[in-house]
């Protein structure tokens, strides 16, 4: 679950940070060393697994092939511990795909990853990804790294033919929304499905609401801030997103099963109750990873553009902002050509990534990418979605502290969410955790 692989990727940022003092040896060089080298073998180390993987390689190696190189690939469940220790150490591969842009920035800020600009034209990348990508791998001004996938989470799922037997209509406000909320609840039935049961990282779904609505009632400037701390979790402007949350999700009849027993419902099969010929609930919010095997009932699944439909975070003031994540690369080897061609192909290159399309796992970043190579219209739907967004911010759990982002934040949630804490306990608790 790429959510559980953040958090823990965040839990090592801080040790990483410090880590990074010492000499680069292997694949780094020197930042303005006027010296280019031609590498034939070119090492790349990234976390992603499974079909991910699988069908990576097969992107990046046919094109390899043709360019007369070879790719040396080192995949790892531990990304975070592995590459803090070859940083250490000087054994450094040539390009690093990041889960997430914390780690990144440390090294970026400790002069280890070659600027982008050194690699690639960094305004063609601006030009085809989302407005605000490059922002979450900028260090002071420069930019170091750039997307090689993306994913989306504004975003809500409902039962397209349950809809229809209703006569309900997608929400495009989130006074549209209220309004289908409290239509759904006068027929009888709970308009929200909804769980944030993840075993020992129970509550991390309930964070994505806030990060999302945080972004949403607030604007990117100020949900920069609030994830850097200069906004405090305690404060009127992250009180308007807990209000949406509070609104929808606690209020006495919007959840199947009650909010107050949330933690105990599984988030992977949480939405499961919309579907069916008498559903318990008509909507949920999750990112786009639920479309894959394994969430929706197989019968679903096997036929999900008839079945599911999907919108996005139906807008609070009139913009269209989506949060997500996606994999980030970066070069640690600063003069070679062939590197600079990987890292242009990877990441500049909007014919990349068509077996990745195919998984349904990843989309690409690009807004000039084939969008026949996904393999469904609902993925293309939300392709849609992000491509229509007037900002993009990545997950804001996953670039706080691990102290935070991947505790504190989540277990509050938790006691917030079951009525064992108030609101005012709840953020005072955040931010009280938060590493001084």
């Amino acid at each position: 679950m790429r959510k559980a692989r953040i958090a823990a990727a965040m839990a090592m940022a801080t040790a990483l940070v410090m880590a990074t003092s010492g000499c680069l040896g292997g694949g780094g060089t020197s930042q303005t060393s006027q010296e280019e080298t031609a590498k034939t073998e070119i090492t790349v180390m990234y976390a992603f697994g499974g079909e991910q993987n699988t069908a990576f390689r097969k992107d990046l190696d046919a094109w390899a092939s043709q360019n007369g190189l070879k790719i040396n690939y080192i995949q790892s469940d531990t990304f975070p511990a592995l590459i803090q220790s070859k940083v250490a150490s000087g054994d450094v591969p040539d390009i690093a795909i990041f889960p997430q842009p914390g780690i990144l920035k440390g090294l970026a800020e400790k002069g280890k990853l070659a600027k982008l600009s050194t690699q690639t034209d960094v305004e063609s990348i601006k030009a085809d990804i989302l407005p605000g990508f490059l922002d979450a791998a900028t260090v002071d001004g420069e930019v170091y790294g750039a997307p090689i996938s993306m994913n989306v989470k504004s975003l809500y799922w409902y039962s397209k033919k349950n809809f229809a037997a209703k006569g309900y209509t997608v929400p495009k406000t989130e006074a549209e929304l209220e309004a289908l909320i409290e239509k759904v609840k006068a027929d009888g039935v709970a308009p929200v499905c909804y769980g944030m049961e993840s075993g020992s990282d129970t509550g991390w779904p309930a964070t994505d609401w806030i990060e999302d609505y945080m972004l949403q009632t607030n604007g990117a400037e100020v949900y920069d801030k609030w994830v850097n701390h200069e906004v405090k979790f305690d404060s009127d402007e992250v009180r308007k997103a807990f209000d949406v949350y509070t609104k929808i999700i606690m209020t006495d009849g919007n959840v199947y099963g009650g909010a107050k027993k949330s933690a105990s419902v599984a988030f992977a099969t949480a939405l499961n109750p919309m579907f069916g010929d008498s559903p318990k609930c008509y909507f949920g919010k999750q990112g786009n990873f639920i479309t894959q095997s394994g969430f929706f009932p197989d019968a679903i699944s096997k036929n999900l553009d008839e079945e599911v439909g999907v919108f996005e975070t139906p807008t609070v003031n009139g913009e269209h902002p989506v949060l997500g994540g996606g994999d980030l690369a970066a070069a640690f080897t600063m003069n070679d050509k062939n590197v600079k061609k990987v890292m242009d192909f990877l990441t500049n290159d909007a014919s990349f990534g068509t077996n990745l399309a195919a998984t349904g796992s990843v989309l690409s970043p690009h807004k000039s990418f084939d969008a026949s190579k996904y393999p469904n219209d609902t993925i293309r739907e939300v392709v849609t979605i992000a491509q229509n967004a007037t900002v993009f911010r990545f997950d804001g759990s996953d670039q706080m502290p691990a102290a935070v982002g991947a505790k504190s934040f989540w277990t509050n949630m938790v006691d917030y969410t079951s009525g064992t804490q108030d609101l005012t306990a709840t953020l005072k608790a955040i931010d009280a955790s938060w590493p001084s």
